[in-house]
């Protein structure tokens, strides 16, 4: 690897620039279409199933979620990484998912004559 190069004109040792950085906190691996769909498939298979769905805390449900979704991400190109994600990243990803359709819907269904 090439050193880096000197920055700053101040007197004394020259300063090198920072090559590598960590990345900012909330940051990370943005979400791919092919994994919001997989959590989109995960959330409605396990909120209709009659013994996931009901009958259990919100805990409970979003561990069935989570798991369903790295199952359906199993053995894709870099799921293992993806599927590092927390439980915590998942809801939101949800709640924007949850979000756009309901403003898709508020759009669509004025203009598609459907009341």
């Amino acid at each position: 690897m090439p050193p880096s190069p000197p920055v700053g004109r101040g007197e004394g040792a020259p300063l090198l620039a920072a090559t590598y950085a960590p990345a900012a906190l909330g940051t990370g691996l943005g979400w791919t279409d092919e994994e919001r769909v997989a959590l989109s498939r995960a959330y409605h298979s396990t909120s209709l199933d009659a013994v996931k769905g009901s009958d259990q805390t919100g805990t409970t449900f979003w561990a069935e979620v989570v798991g369903e979704w790295k199952r359906l991400l199993a053995g894709r190109p870099g799921a293992r990484r993806r599927t590092e994600r927390g439980f915590g990243g998942v809801q939101k990803q949800c709640d924007k998912i949850r979000r756009w359709v309901n403003g898709f819907g508020s759009h669509y269904l004025p203009l598609s004559g459907c009341r």
